[in-house]
Protein backbone atom coordinates (compact mmCIF):
# COMPACT_ATOMS: atom_id res chain seq x y z
CA UNK A 1 0.00 0.00 0.00
CA UNK A 2 1.17 3.27 -0.83
CA UNK A 3 1.26 5.45 1.99
CA UNK A 4 -0.28 9.09 1.57
CA UNK A 5 1.35 12.45 2.63
CA UNK A 6 -1.84 14.10 4.69
CA UNK A 7 -0.62 15.89 8.35
CA UNK A 8 -2.70 14.63 10.80
CA UNK A 9 -3.81 15.45 14.23
CA UNK A 10 -4.31 12.53 16.46
CA UNK A 11 -6.61 13.68 19.08
CA UNK A 12 -7.35 12.06 22.37
CA UNK A 13 -7.55 12.82 26.37
CA UNK A 14 -5.32 9.50 27.17
CA UNK A 15 -1.92 8.44 26.35
CA UNK A 16 -1.70 7.13 22.81
CA UNK A 17 1.63 5.27 23.49
CA UNK A 18 -0.04 3.47 26.46
CA UNK A 19 -0.76 0.03 25.55
CA UNK A 20 -2.99 -0.88 28.25
CA UNK A 21 -5.79 1.98 27.27
CA UNK A 22 -8.57 0.83 25.71
CA UNK A 23 -6.90 -2.68 25.09
CA UNK A 24 -4.32 -1.18 23.18
CA UNK A 25 -6.27 0.11 20.18
CA UNK A 26 -5.41 3.65 20.64
CA UNK A 27 -1.89 2.94 20.29
CA UNK A 28 -2.25 0.52 17.54
CA UNK A 29 -4.31 3.13 15.76
CA UNK A 30 -1.44 5.68 16.22
CA UNK A 31 0.68 3.39 14.78
CA UNK A 32 -1.30 2.26 11.83
CA UNK A 33 -1.85 5.96 10.77
CA UNK A 34 1.79 6.52 10.91
CA UNK A 35 3.04 3.69 9.20
CA UNK A 36 0.18 3.58 6.14
CA UNK A 37 -1.70 7.25 6.11
CA UNK A 38 0.42 10.30 7.32
CA UNK A 39 2.72 11.53 9.42
CA UNK A 40 0.92 12.17 13.07
CA UNK A 41 1.12 14.13 16.08
CA UNK A 42 0.09 13.44 18.88
CA UNK A 43 -1.88 15.72 21.32
CA UNK A 44 -2.87 13.84 23.88
CA UNK A 45 -2.81 12.93 26.66
CA UNK A 46 -5.08 16.22 28.03
CA UNK A 47 -5.00 16.58 32.18
CA UNK A 48 -7.75 18.67 32.95
CA UNK A 49 -8.92 16.98 37.06
CA UNK A 50 -7.43 19.54 39.24
CA UNK A 51 -8.23 19.58 43.29
CA UNK A 52 -11.74 21.24 42.76
CA UNK A 53 -13.07 18.49 40.13
CA UNK A 54 -11.56 15.57 41.96
CA UNK A 55 -13.18 16.46 45.38
CA UNK A 56 -16.65 16.98 43.19
CA UNK A 57 -15.87 13.18 41.90
CA UNK A 58 -15.50 12.03 45.29
CA UNK A 59 -18.51 13.13 46.44
CA UNK A 60 -20.08 11.87 43.29
CA UNK A 61 -19.77 8.58 44.46
CA UNK A 62 -20.83 8.45 46.87
CA UNK A 63 -24.53 9.88 45.27
CA UNK A 64 -27.32 7.22 44.66
CA UNK A 65 -28.05 8.48 40.58
CA UNK A 66 -24.18 9.88 39.67
CA UNK A 67 -23.45 12.73 37.49
CA UNK A 68 -20.96 11.53 34.53
CA UNK A 69 -18.17 14.32 34.23
CA UNK A 70 -16.40 12.38 31.29
CA UNK A 71 -19.88 13.12 29.02
CA UNK A 72 -20.96 16.81 30.38
CA UNK A 73 -20.17 20.41 29.26
CA UNK A 74 -18.37 21.32 31.52
CA UNK A 75 -15.36 18.54 30.40
CA UNK A 76 -16.29 19.77 27.25
CA UNK A 77 -14.96 23.16 27.48
CA UNK A 78 -11.98 22.26 29.56
CA UNK A 79 -10.72 19.70 27.03
CA UNK A 80 -11.66 22.53 24.24
CA UNK A 81 -9.23 24.83 26.12
CA UNK A 82 -6.37 22.76 26.45
CA UNK A 83 -6.58 21.70 23.05
CA UNK A 84 -7.10 24.61 20.75
CA UNK A 85 -4.08 25.66 22.53
CA UNK A 86 -1.86 22.32 21.78
CA UNK A 87 -3.31 23.22 18.03
CA UNK A 88 -3.08 26.90 17.86
CA UNK A 89 -0.65 27.83 14.91
CA UNK A 90 -0.74 24.49 13.18
CA UNK A 91 -1.63 23.27 9.96
CA UNK A 92 -3.21 19.89 9.79
CA UNK A 93 -4.95 18.03 6.93
CA UNK A 94 -7.64 16.56 9.59
CA UNK A 95 -7.91 15.70 13.12
CA UNK A 96 -8.26 12.24 13.84
CA UNK A 97 -10.10 12.32 17.11
CA UNK A 98 -10.81 8.38 18.01
CA UNK A 99 -13.62 7.82 21.00
CA UNK A 100 -13.33 11.73 21.91
CA UNK A 101 -16.73 12.85 21.82
CA UNK A 102 -15.95 15.07 24.71
CA UNK A 103 -12.91 16.24 23.86
CA UNK A 104 -14.36 17.34 20.44
CA UNK A 105 -17.14 18.70 21.54
CA UNK A 106 -17.27 22.25 22.20
CA UNK A 107 -13.32 22.37 20.10
CA UNK A 108 -13.52 25.76 18.21
CA UNK A 109 -11.29 25.00 14.96
CA UNK A 110 -11.32 24.88 11.22
CA UNK A 111 -9.38 21.71 10.65
CA UNK A 112 -11.69 18.85 9.41
CA UNK A 113 -12.45 16.37 11.84
CA UNK A 114 -12.63 12.74 11.34
CA UNK A 115 -14.43 11.15 14.60
CA UNK A 116 -13.67 7.87 14.77
CA UNK A 117 -15.79 5.67 17.63
CA UNK A 118 -17.74 1.97 18.45
CA UNK A 119 -20.91 3.49 20.00
CA UNK A 120 -23.05 6.76 20.62
CA UNK A 121 -24.23 7.55 24.07
CA UNK A 122 -27.51 6.51 22.79
CA UNK A 123 -26.73 3.36 22.32
CA UNK A 124 -24.30 3.02 25.17
CA UNK A 125 -26.40 4.43 27.95
CA UNK A 126 -27.74 1.16 30.35
CA UNK A 127 -26.09 -1.08 27.96
CA UNK A 128 -23.36 -1.62 30.30
CA UNK A 129 -24.41 -1.97 33.35
CA UNK A 130 -21.72 0.49 34.74
CA UNK A 131 -22.64 3.04 32.29
CA UNK A 132 -26.22 3.46 33.84
CA UNK A 133 -28.24 5.20 36.75
CA UNK A 134 -26.85 8.87 36.09
CA UNK A 135 -28.78 11.53 37.16
CA UNK A 136 -31.14 12.91 34.12
CA UNK A 137 -28.57 16.33 33.36
CA UNK A 138 -26.31 13.79 32.97
CA UNK A 139 -28.63 11.68 30.48
CA UNK A 140 -29.47 15.23 28.48
CA UNK A 141 -25.44 16.30 28.52
CA UNK A 142 -24.31 13.29 27.26
CA UNK A 143 -26.55 13.26 24.19
CA UNK A 144 -26.29 16.98 23.31
CA UNK A 145 -21.98 15.91 23.93
CA UNK A 146 -22.86 13.32 21.37
CA UNK A 147 -25.02 15.60 18.99
CA UNK A 148 -22.29 18.37 19.09
CA UNK A 149 -19.54 16.17 18.54
CA UNK A 150 -20.91 14.32 15.55
CA UNK A 151 -22.12 18.00 13.88
CA UNK A 152 -18.99 18.97 14.74
CA UNK A 153 -17.18 16.61 12.64
CA UNK A 154 -16.68 16.22 8.84
CA UNK A 155 -16.57 12.61 8.71
CA UNK A 156 -17.79 10.08 11.43
CA UNK A 157 -16.63 6.67 10.83
CA UNK A 158 -18.28 3.91 13.17
CA UNK A 159 -16.61 0.24 13.83
CA UNK A 160 -20.06 -1.22 12.93
CA UNK A 161 -23.82 -0.56 11.07
CA UNK A 162 -25.07 -0.65 14.73
CA UNK A 163 -23.20 2.53 15.95
CA UNK A 164 -23.65 3.98 12.61
CA UNK A 165 -27.31 3.60 12.34
CA UNK A 166 -27.48 5.30 15.57
CA UNK A 167 -25.14 7.86 14.05
CA UNK A 168 -27.80 8.16 11.26
CA UNK A 169 -31.21 8.06 13.00
CA UNK A 170 -30.71 9.22 16.35
CA UNK A 171 -28.41 12.14 16.25
CA UNK A 172 -29.68 12.58 12.22
CA UNK A 173 -26.17 12.75 10.54
CA UNK A 174 -25.83 12.75 6.86
CA UNK A 175 -25.75 9.77 6.10
CA UNK A 176 -23.35 11.14 3.38
CA UNK A 177 -20.40 11.88 5.87
CA UNK A 178 -21.10 8.50 7.87
CA UNK A 179 -18.96 5.05 7.02
CA UNK A 180 -18.20 1.63 8.76
CA UNK A 181 -14.53 0.96 9.24
CA UNK A 182 -14.27 -2.17 12.40
CA UNK A 183 -11.67 -2.87 14.47
CA UNK A 184 -8.63 -4.42 14.04
CA UNK A 185 -6.63 -7.15 16.27
CA UNK A 186 -4.61 -5.83 19.39
CA UNK A 187 -1.64 -8.51 18.92
CA UNK A 188 2.00 -7.52 18.09
CA UNK A 189 2.52 -10.56 15.81
CA UNK A 190 0.26 -12.13 13.81
CA UNK A 191 0.50 -15.18 11.62
CA UNK A 192 0.82 -15.26 8.08
CA UNK A 193 -1.50 -17.73 6.27
CA UNK A 194 0.63 -20.34 5.67
CA UNK A 195 1.64 -20.44 9.58
CA UNK A 196 -2.24 -21.40 10.32
CA UNK A 197 -2.45 -25.27 11.60
CA UNK A 198 -6.09 -25.74 10.61
CA UNK A 199 -5.28 -29.39 11.98
CA UNK A 200 -5.40 -28.58 15.45
CA UNK A 201 -6.42 -32.52 16.25
CA UNK A 202 -10.02 -34.00 16.47
CA UNK A 203 -10.02 -36.03 19.70
CA UNK A 204 -10.58 -32.69 21.53
CA UNK A 205 -12.62 -30.00 20.97
CA UNK A 206 -10.74 -27.42 21.96
CA UNK A 207 -13.07 -23.77 23.28
CA UNK A 208 -10.94 -20.88 24.32
CA UNK A 209 -13.17 -18.15 26.35
CA UNK A 210 -11.23 -14.43 26.65
CA UNK A 211 -13.01 -12.11 29.13
CA UNK A 212 -12.57 -9.51 31.85
CA UNK A 213 -16.08 -9.64 33.30
CA UNK A 214 -17.39 -13.07 33.69
CA UNK A 215 -20.72 -11.87 33.95
CA UNK A 216 -21.38 -9.44 31.46
CA UNK A 217 -19.35 -11.63 28.96
CA UNK A 218 -21.52 -14.90 29.68
CA UNK A 219 -18.85 -16.86 31.62
CA UNK A 220 -21.84 -19.28 33.10
CA UNK A 221 -23.35 -20.09 29.93
CA UNK A 222 -19.48 -21.15 28.25
CA UNK A 223 -19.04 -23.42 30.98
CA UNK A 224 -22.36 -24.60 30.56
CA UNK A 225 -21.53 -25.29 27.33
CA UNK A 226 -19.02 -27.05 28.15
CA UNK A 227 -21.05 -29.49 29.78
CA UNK A 228 -23.44 -29.92 27.15
CA UNK A 229 -20.53 -30.69 25.26
CA UNK A 230 -19.90 -33.81 27.56
CA UNK A 231 -23.17 -34.43 27.43
CA UNK A 232 -23.19 -35.20 23.72
CA UNK A 233 -19.90 -37.52 24.10
CA UNK A 234 -17.93 -35.15 22.54
CA UNK A 235 -14.24 -34.57 24.73
CA UNK A 236 -14.01 -30.92 24.78
CA UNK A 237 -11.64 -28.53 26.64
CA UNK A 238 -12.68 -24.86 28.43
CA UNK A 239 -9.64 -22.48 28.58
CA UNK A 240 -10.82 -19.52 30.35
CA UNK A 241 -8.51 -16.45 30.35
CA UNK A 242 -9.16 -13.01 31.86
CA UNK A 243 -10.94 -13.70 34.84
CA UNK A 244 -11.47 -15.72 37.83
CA UNK A 245 -14.72 -17.78 37.61
CA UNK A 246 -16.98 -17.85 40.64
CA UNK A 247 -15.81 -20.73 42.99
CA UNK A 248 -19.26 -22.87 41.71
CA UNK A 249 -17.77 -23.48 38.29
CA UNK A 250 -15.48 -26.19 38.86
CA UNK A 251 -14.39 -29.00 35.87
CA UNK A 252 -11.36 -30.52 35.42
CA UNK A 253 -11.88 -29.66 31.67
CA UNK A 254 -11.83 -26.51 32.06
CA UNK A 255 -7.95 -24.56 32.39
CA UNK A 256 -8.45 -20.94 34.14
CA UNK A 257 -5.55 -18.42 33.66
CA UNK A 258 -7.24 -15.11 35.39
CA UNK A 259 -4.81 -12.10 34.11
CA UNK A 260 -2.82 -12.40 30.43
CA UNK A 261 -1.07 -9.27 30.23
CA UNK A 262 0.16 -8.92 26.06
CA UNK A 263 2.35 -6.03 26.88
CA UNK A 264 4.91 -8.39 28.39
CA UNK A 265 6.66 -11.22 25.69
CA UNK A 266 6.26 -14.28 27.75
CA UNK A 267 2.34 -13.54 28.57
CA UNK A 268 1.86 -12.43 24.79
CA UNK A 269 3.72 -15.27 23.14
CA UNK A 270 1.31 -17.63 25.90
CA UNK A 271 -1.85 -15.89 24.48
CA UNK A 272 -0.51 -16.39 20.65
CA UNK A 273 -0.67 -19.72 21.71
CA UNK A 274 -3.32 -20.25 22.63
CA UNK A 275 -5.10 -18.91 19.66
CA UNK A 276 -3.03 -21.08 17.94
CA UNK A 277 -4.44 -24.14 19.50
CA UNK A 278 -7.88 -23.89 19.83
CA UNK A 279 -10.62 -24.73 17.51
CA UNK A 280 -13.54 -22.36 18.26
CA UNK A 281 -13.95 -19.06 20.17
CA UNK A 282 -16.82 -18.64 22.77
CA UNK A 283 -18.12 -15.25 23.80
CA UNK A 284 -22.16 -15.24 25.00
CA UNK A 285 -21.59 -11.52 25.52
CA UNK A 286 -24.36 -9.84 27.38
CA UNK A 287 -23.20 -6.63 25.91
CA UNK A 288 -20.88 -5.75 23.31
CA UNK A 289 -19.87 -2.61 21.39
CA UNK A 290 -17.47 -3.94 18.96
CA UNK A 291 -15.61 -6.84 20.17
CA UNK A 292 -11.62 -6.59 19.35
CA UNK A 293 -11.66 -9.92 20.41
CA UNK A 294 -13.08 -11.25 17.73
CA UNK A 295 -10.99 -9.39 15.22
CA UNK A 296 -7.88 -11.80 16.99
CA UNK A 297 -9.49 -14.80 16.80
CA UNK A 298 -10.55 -14.36 12.68
CA UNK A 299 -6.62 -13.22 12.53
CA UNK A 300 -5.96 -17.20 13.44
CA UNK A 301 -8.96 -18.87 12.20
CA UNK A 302 -10.34 -19.60 15.14
CA UNK A 303 -14.27 -19.40 14.21
CA UNK A 304 -16.52 -16.95 16.79
CA UNK A 305 -19.84 -18.46 18.43
CA UNK A 306 -21.19 -15.23 19.94
CA UNK A 307 -24.38 -13.26 20.67
CA UNK A 308 -26.01 -11.33 17.87
CA UNK A 309 -25.82 -7.80 20.31
CA UNK A 310 -24.59 -4.46 19.84
CA UNK A 311 -21.98 -4.36 17.28
CA UNK A 312 -21.20 -8.08 17.00
CA UNK A 313 -23.00 -8.39 13.72
CA UNK A 314 -20.24 -6.28 11.57
CA UNK A 315 -17.37 -8.39 13.89
CA UNK A 316 -18.68 -11.77 13.21
CA UNK A 317 -21.09 -12.92 10.04
CA UNK A 318 -23.11 -15.70 10.76
CA UNK A 319 -21.59 -18.84 8.37
CA UNK A 320 -17.91 -16.60 7.20
CA UNK A 321 -16.35 -16.31 10.39
CA UNK A 322 -18.55 -17.98 13.13
CA UNK A 323 -22.23 -17.53 14.40
CA UNK A 324 -24.25 -15.27 16.30
CA UNK A 325 -27.04 -16.85 18.26
CA UNK A 326 -29.79 -14.88 20.60
CA UNK A 327 -29.10 -13.51 23.79
CA UNK A 328 -31.49 -15.60 25.27
CA UNK A 329 -29.68 -18.57 23.69
CA UNK A 330 -28.06 -21.26 26.66
CA UNK A 331 -24.90 -23.63 26.59
CA UNK A 332 -27.17 -26.36 25.14
CA UNK A 333 -27.65 -23.96 22.00
CA UNK A 334 -24.19 -23.05 21.78
CA UNK A 335 -22.80 -26.79 22.19
CA UNK A 336 -25.48 -27.75 19.32
CA UNK A 337 -23.66 -25.43 17.00
CA UNK A 338 -20.19 -26.17 17.43
CA UNK A 339 -20.96 -30.02 17.79
CA UNK A 340 -22.66 -29.90 14.10
CA UNK A 341 -19.45 -28.71 13.19
CA UNK A 342 -16.65 -30.03 14.49
CA UNK A 343 -18.01 -33.59 14.27
CA UNK A 344 -17.98 -32.89 10.64
CA UNK A 345 -14.51 -31.59 11.09
CA UNK A 346 -13.39 -32.03 6.77
CA UNK A 347 -16.61 -30.51 5.44
CA UNK A 348 -17.78 -27.96 7.75
CA UNK A 349 -15.06 -26.68 10.44
CA UNK A 350 -12.06 -27.32 8.26
CA UNK A 351 -14.19 -24.61 5.50
CA UNK A 352 -15.32 -22.62 8.28
CA UNK A 353 -11.66 -22.03 9.54
CA UNK A 354 -10.45 -21.07 6.24
CA UNK A 355 -13.01 -18.72 5.55
CA UNK A 356 -12.96 -17.16 8.99
CA UNK A 357 -8.58 -15.88 7.72
CA UNK A 358 -10.46 -15.09 4.59
CA UNK A 359 -12.97 -12.63 6.71
CA UNK A 360 -9.89 -11.54 8.30
CA UNK A 361 -8.19 -10.55 5.76
CA UNK A 362 -10.92 -9.03 4.12
CA UNK A 363 -12.74 -7.00 7.04
CA UNK A 364 -10.62 -7.47 10.20
CA UNK A 365 -7.29 -6.58 9.46
CA UNK A 366 -5.58 -3.20 10.12
CA UNK A 367 -4.51 -3.99 6.83
CA UNK A 368 -7.71 -3.33 5.62
CA UNK A 369 -8.75 -0.52 8.00
CA UNK A 370 -5.72 1.16 6.88
CA UNK A 371 -7.03 1.09 3.08
CA UNK A 372 -10.63 1.13 4.08
CA UNK A 373 -9.20 4.76 5.97
CA UNK A 374 -7.65 5.86 2.84
CA UNK A 375 -10.72 5.34 0.26
CA UNK A 376 -12.76 7.22 2.10
CA UNK A 377 -10.18 10.31 2.25
CA UNK A 378 -9.81 10.15 -1.56
CA UNK A 379 -12.81 9.88 -2.66
CA UNK A 380 -14.79 12.28 -0.49
CA UNK A 381 -12.32 15.06 -0.53
CA UNK A 382 -14.80 17.11 -0.76
CA UNK A 383 -15.70 16.25 3.07
CA UNK A 384 -12.40 17.40 4.32
CA UNK A 385 -11.30 20.84 2.38
CA UNK A 386 -13.21 22.75 4.51
CA UNK A 387 -14.88 22.12 8.26
CA UNK A 388 -18.11 24.71 7.95
CA UNK A 389 -19.24 23.84 11.67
Amino acid sequence: MEKNNYKIAYLTSVDPLDKKVLSGTIYTILKVLEKDVGSVDVLGPAKIDNAFTRILKRINYKLTRRYNFNHSIFYGIKYAWVFEKKLKGKHYDFIFAQRSSTEICRLKTDIPIIYYTDTTFKLFYNYYEWFSNFMKISQIEGNKVEQMAIDKSAIVICTSQWAADSVINDYHANPEKVFIVPFGPNVDILPTREMINYNKGRDVCKILFIGVEWQRKGGAIAFETLQEMKKKGIKTRLTIVGCRPPDEFQDDDMVVIPFLNKNEKSQSELFNQLLFENHFFILPTRGECFGVVFCEASAFAIPSITTNTGGIGTAVENGKNGFRLPVEAHGDQYADVISEIFTDYDNKYLPLAKSTRDFYDLRLSWKSWAESLNAILENHKHLITKNNN
